[in-house]
């Protein structure tokens, strides 16, 4: 008697189901069924080509035969969308609930009064950037008022740069950054990328999320003022209440300012404020071969410097070298195929110089030279060789017997390269 393929077993068993057998082996990977369950929705939903659709004829004949088929597989396969659409919800994290307090209820008069003016024009700015924010946090798993936060680091500046050198939308320092994948040269730097930056935090924030608990305020918190520092907090004061929690100032105004952009973000006009313009930050992208020169590229295209420069933020420089793959370079939405052909037949930028590109390792050097090592909000520094503590207090605005206490130093303690101190 023949011996049967397993995988015949494994189709008698599918049709039994009454589920669709595999047309072909299987194989594991982002381009096979279900990958998407973990990994969001399909790439492309779109029907099959019609290019290997049956002729008039042949499709007549086998019309009646197939009827009830199609039936049964068109109902079969709204179940399978529709189970995939219910998994893909359920590794959504929760939404993010509103909550008024007192605490909360001081930011939203801040904002609503003398700080009306500040927030009327970081309103104004989000409208460009809402639409690409919220799909991209949506895209991650994470709820989409993650987006007001925005509102608190850096009033929708892309250009933005902390005290502490965190730059971009969601003030990244440097070390986080690069742990969740942002690009930092000296002729990019993804933090200021709009799209990139907003991918990072969401992941970041999702990390934050899970080691709390489920705590959406505590996670706000240690995105503020570093794990660390709220882990400690919450050991010493024996409570996990963020509201109960004794944290340094920054971080116990940081959540209710959050919470009232929030609030005031969901219903700007009932508290007297103008609407963004629906003007969402729309692109194409092109691919430049060879150096990028974005002012020569504003002349083959007839699109102004500004725009380019809007769109692509996270060009550190207007000059760059040529990428081996070509450079991705957004332009305004509908121009792309027009200004890929003017790239390819008007586009001869001479190479980048010696001196230009020295020039720009240097002032890369120098604003990493500028940068204290620290947690994400100066939560700690790093001893470099040579350094006082007196100078060390004097540069993050600390008093020396502050830094003192905080590390357990007595006054006859010494420094030593490459020691951790604690700032607050």
């Amino acid at each position: 008697m023949k011996r049967l393929h397993p995988s015949t077993f494994l189709i008698a068993a599918l049709l039994l189901l009454g589920l669709p057998a595999p047309a072909r082996p299987a194989a594991f990977g982002p381009d096979m069924p279900g990958w998407g369950l973990l990994a969001g929705p399909p790439e492309d939903d779109r029907n099959a080509s019609d290019e290997d659709a049956p002729d008039d004829a042949s499709r007549e004949k086998a019309k009646d035969a197939g009827k009830a088929d199609s039936s049964n597989t068109a109902a079969k396969g709204a179940a399978l969308d529709e189970a995939a659409k219910a998994a893909r919800e359920d590794s959504k994290l929760p939404s993010i609930r509103a909550e008024r307090n007192a605490r909360v209820d001081k930011w939203i008069d801040f904002f609503t009064g003398r700080g009306r003016e500040q927030f009327q024009r970081w309103l104004m700015r989000s409208g460009d950037y809402w639409d690409l924010l919220t799909k991209t946090l949506r895209a991650e798993g994470v709820p989409e008022e993650l987006a007001n936060l925005v509102f608190v680091e850096s009033g929708f500046n892309m250009h933005a740069k902390s005290v502490a050198r965190a730059v971009g939308p969601w003030q990244f320092i440097r070390g986080t950054a690069k742990l969740f994948g942002l690009q930092i040269t000296p002729y990019v730097d993804e933090r200021r990328d709009p799209e990139a930056s907003t991918r990072a935090a969401a992941r970041y924030l999702k990390r934050l999320y899970s080691m709390f608990d489920g705590s959406w305020p505590l996670a706000l918190a240690a995105y503020n003022s570093g794990e660390g520092t709220v882990q400690r907090a919450i050991r010493r004061q024996g409570t996990s209440d963020f509201w109960s929690l004794d944290l340094p100032q920054e971080t116990e105004e940081y959540v209710p300012q959050f919470l009232a952009a929030m609030e005031i973000a969901s219903d700007p006009e009932r508290y007297g404020f103008d609407l963004p313009p629906n003007s969402p930050l729309r692109f194409d992208e092109v691919v430049v071969r060879g150096p990028v020169d974005l002012g020569l590229i504003s002349k083959v295209s007839s699109i102004s410097l500004a725009d380019l420069k809007l769109l692509n933020p996270m060009f550190v420089r207007q000059r760059l070298p040529a990428d081996e793959d070509g450079t991705e370079l957004r332009v305004p939405a509908g121009q792309g195929e027009g200004v890929q052909l003017a790239l390819d037949a008007k586009y001869h930028p001479k190479p980048l110089t010696k001196a230009e590109i020295r020039a720009a390792k240097q002032a890369h050097r120098r604003e990493l030279a500028r940068a204290p090592r620290h947690g994400r909000r100066g939560g700690t520094h790093i001893v470099r060789r040579g350094e006082t503590l007196s100078g060390i207090a004097a540069h993050y605005g600390v008093r020396v017997s502050r830094l003192r206490q905080l590390n357990g130093m007595s006054a006859a303690s010494d420094l030593r390269a490459g020691q951790r101190l604690r700032l607050r």
